[in-house]
């Protein structure tokens, strides 16, 4: 007959079974779900426990939450909820392992519906000295729990504390990934160059995924009107209904005011949760991003404001980026060639809009004696003559990738060296004051035909430090020069002979190596003080 074994010997080894059953579940199921699943499962096992329910504290609301349970004699259906509610919630706040009977803890109505043998073990989880993680109870009808299922249990709680805490850490890494991962999807979309509201409508979808609500919607900031305006949504239905869109402005107007993310998840009726922050880069206000509607009955809550948060991290920098680029093409679309507007696209770090003091060229072209011509031509044939000699003109300067700068009737301006810098503008400009010339006489010689009398051009050009950039007010800018270069090369084109080409003396030092002029001094030219030399350019050697 073999030896009784030792209680307190027995007592140790099921410690030591416990201690080991939890550590290889830690090791096996990192994932939260599973491994709490598992624990509860292995926890219903040692005590031979009908019902196991392993319950934790939310972090943010800290409102207790069923994580785990395990119901193996299927009679506890309303006894879960209300260990849910009120005994969990009773453990979690206790010191110790509590052994309850069924007549302890429970009413007479509640007691009707469960077996009379019930018998009941709790003990709340607790970190360190108090920090509170949530409660541990299982129910049987076998047999009340004896002291050394007491040890027992709280020997399983010294290790479940730790598995929780091993859970948040994988929690928070897998939420870390998902923003990485969210990240790089924005940069993807944004990669893509696509259209600016696709881009933003991409975003949106890809945003209402990851946070799992109705609705995403981007508002964009008017600076002329000073106002939010919608600019993309991911349900247009919600904003059929002007209640719900002075709701989100609101909300959003309060996000951008306040220069932080702002939330609600207690607004009533279909509108019932919302989620913005501004978006501002620089100091330059951009706008709000924001979502609407999370679905679950908890609202938003801090990981989604950390998607939010680093979506809208990217979608500052990229929609500020698509702004620029289409205030860019607006500017500068019709005064610079395709090639050379890609070339500035390409530089998204760069304000080329921006105002500097820069060593540049500009050219003046004008028709000389078109007032003869207009009062001698029918309008329309006017008009389009006009067009015609504008548009050759155009083509000219930007096929020596020069600038447009404005036709100010049938004068046209161009620059050389803005917004792409030129080492060699001088020249650049010299070439095209000389390729429109004879651009014109084709163009002269085409109309002719149609009974327009000739009418030459007079070509200034003018080279010195300009203020270049985009002036203009909130309604209406252009990308232009000032500066006395620019009002000299105007002079300069104004005292120009028909099929002249001048140039200032500025002008003239850059490119004398290669040009063959012939000085015209001491010319009187209107709002400059001193006598000026320009020279007539008649060709570029090589």
């Amino acid at each position: 007959m073999s030896e009784k074994q030792n209680p307190k010997a027995s007592l140790e080894e099921g410690k030591l079974r416990m201690l080991l059953s939890i550590d290889h579940i830690r090791d096996t199921l990192p994932e939260p779900s599973a491994m709490l699943t598992a624990i509860a499962n292995t926890l219903a096992d040692q005590f031979q426990a009908e019902l196991c329910l392993l319950c934790l504290l939310d972090r943010e609301t800290r409102d207790l939450e069923l994580k785990a349970m395990v119901d193996r004699g299927e009679q506890f259906g309303q006894f879960e909820a209300i260990i849910t509610r009120e005994l969990a919630a009773r453990v979690v706040e206790a010191d110790n392992v509590v052994v309850w009977t069924r007549s302890d803890v429970l009413t007479e109505s509640v007691l009707a519906q469960l077996p009379d043998n019930l018998h009941m073990v709790a003990i709340p989880i607790i970190l360190g000295q108090d920090h509170r993680l949530g409660a541990l109870l299982l129910a049987r009808t076998a047999r009340p729990f004896s002291d050394q299922d007491v040890e027992l249990l709280k020997t399983a709680e010294s290790q479940i504390d730790s598995a929780i805490i091993q859970g948040y850490a994988y929690y928070d890494l897998q939420q870390r990934n998902k923003e990485l991962e969210t990240i790089y999807r924005i940069d993807r979309i944004r990669d893509l160059n696509l259209p600016f509201e696709e881009m933003l409508n991409q975003v949106l979808q890809e945003l209402r995924a990851v946070i799992q609500a109705e609705m995403g919607f981007v508002m964009l900031y008017n600076r002329i009107g000073q106002q939010l305006e919608l600019r993309a949504a991911t349900d247009d239905d919600l904003f059929q209904v002007s209640p719900h869109y002075e709701t989100v402005d609101r909300i959003a107007n309060e996000a951008l005011q306040q220069g932080k993310m702002i939330g609600y998840n207690d607004l009533s009726g279909a509108l019932n949760s919302i989620l913005c922050i501004p978006l501002i880069l620089n100091d330059e206000i951009i706008g709000v991003l924001g979502v609407v509607n999370r679905y679950g009955p908890r609202g938003f809550r801090e990981e989604d404001r950390r998607l939010l948060n680093a979506i809208g991290s990217q979608m500052d920098t990229a929609i500020f980026e698509s702004l620029e680029r289409r205030r860019l093409r607006q500017v500068l679309g019709r005064s610079v060639d395709p090639q050379v507007m890609e070339r500035l696209l390409a530089h998204p770090d760069v304000d080329f809009l921006h105002g500097e003091r820069s060593v540049l060229s500009v050219l003046y072209a004008d028709l000389r004696g078109s007032t003869r011509l207009s009062e001698n031509t029918e309008p329309e044939l006017l008009v389009e003559f006009v067009n015609d000699y504008l548009s050759k003109m155009t083509a000219v300067i930007l096929s020596y990738e020069g600038t447009l700068d404005k036709f100010v009737g049938d004068e046209v301006m161009a620059l050389f060296g803005a917004p792409v810098p030129q080492s060699d503008h001088a020249l650049r400009a010299v070439r095209v004051g000389l390729a429109m010339q004879a651009a014109h006489q084709d163009v002269m010689t085409a109309w002719q035909r149609r009974a327009i009398e000739p009418v030459p051009i007079g070509v200034g050009i003018a080279t010195g430090e300009l203020i270049v950039g985009e002036m203009g007010c909130a309604q209406r800018t252009d990308y232009t020069v000032i500066g006395r270069a620019a009002n000299l090369g105007s002079r300069i084109c104004g005292v120009a002979g028909p099929g002249q080409v001048l140039i200032s003396q500025e002008t003239y030092d850059l490119t004398r190596d290669h040009v063959e002029a012939t000085p015209i001094p001491g010319l009187q030219l209107k709002g400059m003080g001193q006598e000026v030399t320009a020279y007539y350019v008649t060709r570029v050697r090589g």
